[in-house]
């Protein structure tokens, strides 16, 4: 073989060396062409989502594409009734939220304020004067701003109604023609690297994608339900919000944590309230069922997984953190395989 005539560290580092630097160059036209990147991959994350309920039903001896238009239709009627039933008091709960937050700061700073009379009575060195300042000046931007965050959320909503079109037609193809797509693809790869990269990509994308989305779904109903019991305010936004964090690694405890501090603004006790029965619906999913599910996840470094959201949210945005890990974790298997194949 080619690199048998080289050293290892000699024909890696030309390897790699070749990757950065056409990388450098076709960077900015993968940024020109993100848009269309991004409607193009997120059809196909649909579509490889959907075709597991199409081979269970060519297993059960439909014929494939009577399997697909009826998995296409209940996904859109699923999806319909999503649309017409919970987006509306979404869309309403996301307009409410910044005309209700101001009144939570100020109960957030008379509560600081309390704690300082308590301290001062006390005669605790604790004095929360700067804080209250910091809390004013770094709030009052960012609520002015949030009512046009939600107009401009809801413009980019009604003008991308068109894409989302496109989308779903694209998902529709993808599942009919997908398999000799992607065949098409993988003969271009020397040798047996299109077999390898395939593995790989399906391996890492179903441990993730298929764990990811059952959890996902798991943490929305179980928060957003325990939220309207406590009579949380905007039970159904915050919980949502968090159910769909859950496919960012770490992004479940993130938006626990948002929630937990503005309900704390609103009331010290409701915010504890949430924190607790939050980070235990979430700990119980990760504790029992998640093991279950994901079994052997990507087997990434903790470190590399940081690596690989920050490389994903700086080339990608939020789509890039979404494919970082299960990316990573077939670059991984790539790797490791064909270090197995040399030996």
């Amino acid at each position: 073989m080619f690199e048998s005539k080289f050293p290892r560290w000699l024909y890696w580092g030309s390897l790699i060396t070749f990757i950065v630097v056409n990388g450098y160059f076709l960077f900015p036209i993968f940024r020109y062409l993100q848009p269309t990147l991004v409607l193009i991959i997120t059809a196909a994350l649909l579509a490889f989502l959907l075709n597991y309920p199409v081979k269970l039903l060519v297993s059960w001896k439909f014929k494939r594409g009577y399997a697909i238009a009826l998995v296409f239709l209940l996904a859109l009627i699923i999806l319909g009734t999503i649309t017409f039933t919970l987006l509306p008091a979404l869309l309403q709960q996301l307009y409410e939220f910044p005309r209700r937050l101001p009144s939570w700061i100020d109960s957030g700073q008379a509560q600081l304020q309390a704690w300082k009379i308590w301290a001062t009575d006390k005669n605790l060195p604790f004095d929360v004067t700067a804080s209250i300042v910091q809390l004013e000046e770094r709030f009052a931007t960012e609520v002015r701003a949030l009512p046009s965050y939600v107009i401009n959320f809801l413009i980019g909503v009604f003008d991308s109604s068109l894409e989302l079109l496109i989308t779903v037609v694209l998902t529709f193809y993808f599942l009919i023609h997908g398999n000799r797509f992607w065949a098409g693809i993988w003969q271009w790869l020397p040798d047996d690297w299109g077999d390898r990269v395939e593995s790989s990509l399906k391996q890492s994308f179903e441990n993730y994608f298929i764990g990811q989305a059952t959890i996902a779904l798991l943490m929305s109903v179980s928060i957003t339900t325990a939220f309207l019991l406590l009579k949380v305010p905007f039970g159904l936004l915050f919980g949502l919000a968090i159910g769909a964090l859950v496919l960012v690694p770490l992004g479940d405890i993130l938006g626990i944590l948002s929630v937990s501090l503005l309900m704390g603004l609103r009331s010290v006790g409701l915010g504890i309230e949430v924190l607790v029965v939050a980070i235990v619906i979430d700990q119980a999913i990760d504790n029992t069922l998640a093991p279950r599910i994901f079994g052997s996840l990507v087997g990434l470094n903790p470190i590399w997984i940081i690596i690989s959201l920050l490389l994903g949210a700086k080339l990608g945005g939020i789509l890039g953190l979404i494919l970082a890990v299960p990316l990573a974790g077939a670059i991984k298997r790539i790797a490791e395989s064909g270090r197995i194949s040399e030996q």
